[in-house]
Parts: structure tokens; C-alpha cells; sequence
């Protein structure tokens, strides 16, 4: 009962706030809203660079400098006492905004109730699709039966199928003003969004070292195993072992950022997203410190400027063959390594890509 009476209490004091805050002068501010991830924070960094007015609020973030503000969250059963902190923050610093960017659906509250009364001051939401809850196990099923990264999932579907994602999926179709997804075969769940590229690390190139001498060093990165293909990945290298190719596999799962920038430092090759159907983030900071990625794309995403990169398209099926070309042939493999860099910020050129937000930003003020 105490619940209930907040939530009205709540509600109602916010139909009142509604008209206060809605004749408010536009500032023309961004509040990025998402979990405490380096992509976040570089994607604001990049964005405040070239000149869009833009915040951070790192959900769960506690203390750490690459926010500008943090929440804890509440999770499972809401209390009148959450509820009245979700009211307050909201009011104080989130309402302030003009637009807020979500990453990975993430709003304030669990429940989102707060969008409700964001989109009735004349606010505009923008929700940015980056994983496993804007997708849905079923659909991706029957649409990618061959390479489907929720095959072996390694949460056995309670993530995309979690009622809080759930309710967020439907929140984004009935209120969201813009859809940015990361990757395009995410537009199979995401319709009439747009795919936006991942930027590249912020900051100066770095130089490329030279590869480990006399063994063959392979990264891979990933907290999700079963996402990714670990298992045939290495079932292939197994076999490229018991042919004679002197090969070193660095599988890194749940390690900081700088020890995987220090793998990438000596290895011949990188590889990920072998199940998606396009590349992702740890593929283009491989390139980006000048080591080639494998990755699988499916075909109707492959383009000639992705074939001439520093990218190595390949899928499961191939993946030992594809593997022993480059071991048989350091020449080609040389060429691939020569181009990784450029070819990596023509794709994905922050300027252009900071731009584009911008631009749909500017669409929304108006």
C-alpha cells in the first residue's frame, strides 16, 4: 500500500513539474545514460570534442571519474523509499536535459517511468541498441540458423528474455524518437533504426610493434564463450597444432582494458564476433593498434571497403583453412597488418561518425 501511494504521489507531482521544466530555456544538452563502459564515456569524450553538448550518468557507477554523474539502480522488488530516489534524481539532474541518449535501453528506473513524463515536456529520447537485451533468442533463431550467437548462449536466453528488457523493448517502440544500433544485423530486432559505427579510441595512433618472433600469437577477447564460438575456435587451432604450426592462443576473458592492449602489442592476429554477423569494438581497437582481426560478417554486410581492410572476413566452417592461408603466406598476412590502421579510421572516422550524432540531435531540437 505504501507503494502505491508513492507512485501516485510520484506521478502526480510530476504532472505539476511538467509545465515548469517545458518552459525552461533549451540548453540543447545530451545526458548519455548507460552502464559504466569504456565505450560510454570515449563515445561523450569524442562527442564533447567536436562540439556537442554532452553528459555522462553511469548507472551502478559509483565514484569513478568517467562519469559525470552516477545512480544505483534498483533491482528486484521496488521499495517506496527507491522509488522516491528515482523521483528526486530524476527531477534534479535528469530533467534538466533536452535529449536523453540510452545505451542499452538503460533508463533511471527499472521501469522506465520516467520516460513518460521526459517525452510530455517536449524531450526526445534516443535509444541505442549495443547487445543481447534489444535482441530477441527466438527470432534470431529462425532468421541466422547457420552462425547465431544465441545458439550456445551463455546466459541460456535470460537476458534478452529478462521482463525488465522485455518491457524496455516495448518502451523504445511506443516513445523512442530515434534508434541507433550498433552493428546492422541488430536492425532485425531494432526496425527503422539506424546503424551508426562504433568510434575508434580516442586519442593519438598508436605505433604498431613488430609480431612475437617464431611462434604465431593469437588474441581473443571475450566474456562470452558461448556468444563468440570460443569452442570451435579452438577446436580449429587444435587441429592446426596437430598439423605442426607453431601457434600461441591468448584467450582473455574478464581482464582490464590495458593487459588486453598489451596481448595486442606482439600477436600476429586477433579474433572475435565469429557468430553475430559483424564485427564489433574489440576488432576495431585491434586494427586501430595495428594487429588484423578475424571476424565473421554475414554476406549481405560485406562491402569492398571492408574486403580491403585490415579485417580478415572468415566464419566456423572456414576458419582452419583461412587460418593456415595467412600462416602459409606471412607476405599477405604483412599487407593486412601494413593497412589495419588507415583502414580501420576510414571506417570508422569519429569526426564523421560525431558528426552524424550531431546531426540527428539537431533534427530532434526542432
Amino acid at each position: 500500500m505504501k507503494l502505491k501511494i508513492t507512485i501516485a504521489l510520484c506521478h502526480f507531482l510530476s504532472y505539476l513539474l511538467i509545465p515548469i521544466f517545458a518552459c525552461r530555456k533549451q540548453k540543447r544538452k545530451v545526458l548519455h545514460i548507460s552502464y559504466l563502459v569504456h565505450i560510454a564515456h570515449f563515445t561523450v569524450k569524442i562527442l564533447r570534442e567536436y562540439g556537442t553538448a554532452a553528459d555522462y550518468l553511469a548507472i551502478d557507477g559509483g565514484d569513478d571519474e568517467r562519469s559525470d554523474f552516477s545512480f544505483r539502480k534498483s533491482y528486484g522488488q521496488i521499495s517506496a523509499k527507491e522509488r522516491w530516489r528515482e523521483f528526486i534524481f530524476f527531477w534534479k539532474v535528469v530533467a534538466k536535459y533536452d535529449i536523453i541518449h540510452s545505451h542499452f535501453m538503460m533508463t533511471l528506473s527499472q521501469t522506465g517511468w520516467e520516460i513518460n513524463f521526459f517525452k510530455r515536456m517536449g524531450k526526445k529520447w534516443v535509444v541505442h541498441g549495443r547487445g543481447c537485451s534489444e535482441r530477441d533468442q527466438t527470432s534470431n533463431n529462425n532468421l541466422n540458423l547457420r552462425y547465431n550467437i544465441c545458439t550456445t548462449c551463455d546466459y541460456n536466453g535470460r537476458i534478452c528474455k529478462d521482463p525488465v528488457n522485455v518491457a524496455r523493448r516495448s518502451l523504445t517502440k511506443i516513445h523512442a524518437d530515434h534508434k541507433f544500433v550498433t552493428t546492422p544485423d541488430m536492425l532485425d530486432f531494432m526496425s527503422g533504426g539506424e546503424h551508426i559505427p562504433f568510434f575508434c579510441p580516442p586519442g593519438p595512433l598508436p605505433a604498431p610493434a613488430a609480431p612475437k618472433a617464431g611462434i604465431f600469437k593469437i588474441v581473443h577477447v571475450t566474456n562470452h564463450p558461448g556468444i563468440e564460438g570460443t569452442a570451435m575456435i579452438e577446436r580449429a587451432l587444435e587441429r592446426l597444432i596437430a598439423k605442426g604450426y607453431r601457434i600461441e592462443f591468448v584467450y582473455l576473458s574478464k581482464c582490464k582494458h590495458e593487459e588486453v592492449l598489451r596481448h595486442y602489442a606482439d600477436a600476429h592476429l586477433s579474433i572475435g564476433k565469429m557468430k553475430m554477423g559483424y564485427y564489433a569494438n574489440a576488432q576495431i581497437e585491434s586494427l586501430f593498434y595495428g594487429v588484423p582481426a578475424i571476424t565473421y560478417v554475414r554476406d549481405e554486410f560485406i562491402t569492398e571497403e571492408l574486403r580491403n581492410s585490415g579485417l580478415i572476413i572468415s566464419n566456423l566452417g572456414d576458419l582452419e583453412r583461412d587460418l593456415q592461408y595467412y600462416l602459409d603466406h606471412p607476405a599477405a598476412l604483412a599487407e593486412k597488418r601494413r593497412i589495419a590502421q588507415s583502414s580501420i579510421l576510414k571506417l570508422h572516422n569519429n569526426e564523421k561518425i560525431a558528426r552524424r550524432y550531431e546531426m540527428v540531435y539537431q533534427s530532434l531540437f526542432k
